[in-house]
C-alpha cells in the first residue's frame, strides 16, 4: 500500500471567491422568492442571499424571507449553482455539455472532486486572475480496467471522483474547473473541495497506511413490508465509510493528531493511499480518530471517516 496518507484542510468557498459559474442563479427550474407573492403548499423558491432552496409548508403570502420564516418555509437543499460547495456529495451542480466555475480561494495546493458525472474534467490554475498558467491537467473520467477481458467485453465504468494535487500555492491564484461531456449530455459535480492537502507523516519519516485498511459502502435503502406481507425496496442514497491505521515515528504523532483535530465536525477529504487500485481509500466525510503512543520511537494513528451522501 502506498506511503503518504493525507488529509485536506478545506477552504470554505464564499461569494467573493466564486468569480463566475456557467450555472445561473436562479438556474433552469428554479424560481426566486418574491416578497408578497402567494404560494401553495409544496411550492419551491430560492434565495440568492443564502444560495438555498426553500419549500412552502402553508398556503398564503408573506413579506418575511424564507430563511427567517421557518413556520411557512423549510430549507431543503442548496441552489444548483452552489450545490458543489455545500459539503455534500449527493447535491450536485449541473449544466449541459460543460460545467465551468472560476474561483479565487487564496492559498491551496489540492482540489479533490466527488460526485462527478461527465466524460472529462480539467483544472487550470493561474498565479493570479488573468495571469500565467501554473497548472493545467485534464483527465478522462473512466475507472481503470483490471484486465483485457473487461476491456473488450464489459461496459466502460465512469469514475465519480478525482484528486488534483501537487499544485504550487499562490496567494491570488485563480482556478478554472471544467467538467465536459458530449453534445446534449448533462454533466455534474457533487463536491469541489479546495484546500491544503497535508501529509500526516512529516519530513522524511518512515511509515504509512497499514494493511487491513477498510472501505465500507453503506446504503440507506431499506425493505418495506406491506400489510399483506409483500415487500419492496425503498431506494435511498448511499455513502462509503473508511477505517485505517497509519504507522509513523512518534515524533510525527502530535502533528498528525493536530491535523485530525483541526477538521473535527468539518466535512473534508481523506486519502489513505494514492496508488492505483486504492480508490476506495479516497473518501469525503466527517473524520474521527485515536492516537496510540506505542513506544519511544513509534506511534499509530487510527482514522475513521463517516462518508457523506
Amino acid at each position: 500500500m502506498s506511503i503518504g496518507p493525507q488529509i485536506l484542510i478545506p477552504i470554505e468557498i464564499t461569494d467573493s471567491m466564486l468569480t463566475s459559474s456557467s450555472v445561473a442563479e436562479p438556474a433552469v427550474g428554479e424560481t426566486a422568492w418574491v416578497s408578497g407573492a402567494t404560494y401553495a403548499i409544496g411550492d419551491e423558491a430560492i434565495r440568492t442571499q443564502t444560495h438555498r432552496v426553500y419549500r412552502r409548508e402553508t398556503d398564503g403570502a408573506g413579506t418575511t424571507p424564507p430563511e427567517d420564516d421557518t413556520t411557512n418555509w423549510t430549507d431543503i437543499r442548496p441552489t444548483k449553482r452552489w450545490a458543489m460547495f455545500d459539503g455534500e456529495i449527493s447535491t450536485q451542480s449541473e449544466d449541459v455539455e460543460e460545467l465551468e466555475v472560476v474561483l479565487t480561494p487564496g492559498f491551496f495546493n489540492a482540489v479533490p472532486l466527488y460526485g462527478l458525472e461527465g466524460e472529462e474534467v480539467q483544472l487550470v490554475v493561474k498565479d493570479a486572475p488573468g495571469g500565467a498558467v501554473v497548472f493545467d491537467e485534464t483527465v478522462q473520467l473512466i475507472e481503470p480496467v483490471p484486465d483485457w477481458y473487461e476491456w473488450y467485453f464489459s461496459p466502460i465504468k465512469a469514475s465519480s471522483k478525482y484528486l488534483f494535487t501537487n499544485i504550487t500555492p499562490y496567494p491570488d491564484a485563480e482556478i478554472t474547473l471544467t467538467v465536459r461531456a458530449g453534445a446534449g449530455v448533462t454533466v455534474k459535480c457533487g463536491m469541489a473541495a479546495v484546500g491544503d492537502l497535508r501529509a500526516l507523516i512529516t519530513g522524511d519519516g518512515w511509515g504509512g497506511t497499514l494493511g487491513g485498511a477498510k472501505a465500507e459502502p453503506r446504503s440507506f435503502s431499506y425493505i418495506k413490508t406491506e400489510l399483506d406481507g409483500t415487500t419492496r425496496i425503498v431506494r435511498r442514497r448511499s455513502a462509503t465509510d473508511a477505517n485505517f491505521s497509519i504507522a509513523m515515528p512518534r515524533a510525527a504523532a502530535d502533528y498528525a493528531l493536530a491535523s485530525v483535530q483541526e477538521v473535527l465536525d468539518v466535512p473534508c477529504a481523506v486519502i489513505a493511499a494514492t496508488s492505483s487500485g486504492f480508490q476506495g481509500l479516497n473518501n469525503f466525510g466527517l473524520v474521527s480518530g485515536s492516537l496510540s503512543y506505542d513506544s519511544f520511537n513509534a506511534a499509530t494513528l487510527t482514522i475513521s471517516v463517516k462518508g457523506l451522501v
